[in-house]
Formats: C-alpha cells, structure tokens, sequence
C-alpha cells in the first residue's frame, strides 16, 4: 500500500472515529467554568465529561486530494475503546481494511491482494505529528488534546471556546474547544510553518440526544498537502460488534 492511501486510512481510522464518542445532550449546562490560567480547574472539567462507550461505530464518505490523486470512498468504522479499531473503505467493493490495536496497524489492500504492518510508533512519520502513541490516538478518538494539557500551556476563555496554546521544542500546539460540548472544535500541531496538520469540526447536529459533528475537514501538509473531507451519514453504539480480520494465505507482504 502507497503512503497516501495509508495517511487516508489512518486518519479516517483515527479521526472519524471520535466523531461520535460524545454522551452528552446538547441541552447540558456545564457549571463552575473555568477562568483563563486555570489550567487544573479545566482538567478537572474535561475529566469530569470524557466521553464514555465501550463500542461505537460509524458510516460515512471520505473525499481525498493530495493534489496529483482524488478519491471518494466509502467508509465504515468500528472501534472498542482501549482495545481496537477496525475499518473497511468501498468503492462499489471493499478496497482496503485496517485493524488497528495498541501496538500496531495491519492492513489489507483488497484490490492489489497484500498487506502492510506498520507499528504505532511509526505513525508520525506519515501524520506528521511527533511521539503519537495509542494514548494520543485514544485522545484524538475522544476529541480531546491528544497530549493532554500541559502544565505550561497558555489558556484563554474566548466567548465561545476555550484556547490553548502549546509551545514545546519540537512542536506547537493550538485547540479550540466548545464551551458547551468540551469537545474539540479546531486542533493544530504545528511543527513550522510547512510541516502542520490542522482537523476542523462543523455542521454539529443531534443524534439521538448526543450533539456530533457530520462534517469534518483535515489538511495534512508535511510538507506536501492532503485534503481530506469526512461526511458522516450514521452512528452506532452498540453493546458489541464484529471486526472480522484474517490476512488471506495468497496474500504477499507489501514492501
């Protein structure tokens, strides 16, 4: 499999997946809001409504444009939290599927009959974004900063989100998060003003008393630019769910 059809199905693996973790109403008052600097009192909050489920899965169509390919695809995920994710694409057949668990990713290339095996630890070469590990990833599944918040990190309360910057040596972070949803609006991890990734959440409707983002836009620039645009059509979650995975015996190893 090609790096850009994996940058595709990591980051619909990784990102699609958080659009529905959210359990809360969109009704929900938040009390004691935090004021800005009070970087514990916000912790606290952001702990206090993490998302909770044990499987969610979710459906939806992925446009992808690296400048020299367009693809739109099908796309559906399902995910047990702190365990696995699985994923299959479509295009009138299954094209690709990836299991992901907390050491590796494994995936199928259904149209050229191989597979790849890329560990965890090798994703920020291809996302662009340093030290992930399955952690982070949970992090960015949940809408939540994926490195948590660092004890450093400047915190303002705008009028409609709250505002973290992050400045560390390797990177910066920004994130934009929705005072009435605690869940993230807008993250960036910048390296420098070439190699960036920038994931926006938009048109957040309700879904069966849980307010959830059916579009999401993702720019990858490492420096080249991918475009990813992620329209969700339905979510799911259900008390248990199959993730059907064998490397077929005429299969070869992708190199």
């Amino acid at each position: 499999m090609n790096r850009s059809a994996f940058i595709l199905f990591a980051l619909l693996s990784f990102v699609l997946s958080s659009c529905g973790t959210l359990k809360r109403s969109i009704n929900a008052v938040i009390p004691n809001q935090p004021v800005a600097n009070d970087l514990e009192s916000f912790q606290k909050l952001l702990d206090a409504h993490n998302a909770k489920y044990t499987w969610l899965t979710t459906d939806g169509e992925v446009d992808y444009d690296d400048g020299s390919s367009e693809i739109t695809a099908g796309i559906s995920i399902r995910n047990r939290k702190d365990s696995v994710i699985w994923a299959s694409a479509n295009k009138m057949i299954e094209a690709a599927r990836i299991l992901l668990n907390k050491d590796s990713a494994t995936i199928l290339n259904r149209l050229q009959h191989n597979y790849s095996v890329v560990s965890v630890a090798d994703f920020d070469k291809t996302l662009g974004i340093s030290n992930l590990n399955f952690q982070s990833v949970q992090n960015l599944l949940t809408a939540l900063p994926p490195f948590g918040i660092d004890n450093n990190s400047r915190f303002q309360v705008m009028k409609e989100f709250y505002r973290i910057e992050n400045q560390t040596s390797v990177y910066k972070e920004i994130i934009e998060i929705d005072k009435s949803t605690l869940r993230v609006l807008q993250y960036k991890y910048e390296k420098n003003a070439h190699d960036y990734v920038l994931i926006k959440y938009s048109n957040f409707k309700e879904h069966n008393g849980e307010y959830l983002p059916n579009l999401i836009d993702i720019e990858v620039h490492t420096p080249d630019k991918i475009h990813i645009t992620l329209n969700v059509s339905g979510y799911g979650l259900p008390k248990n769910a199959d993730v059907p995975f064998e490397i077929p015996a005429s299969y070869t190893k992708a190199q």
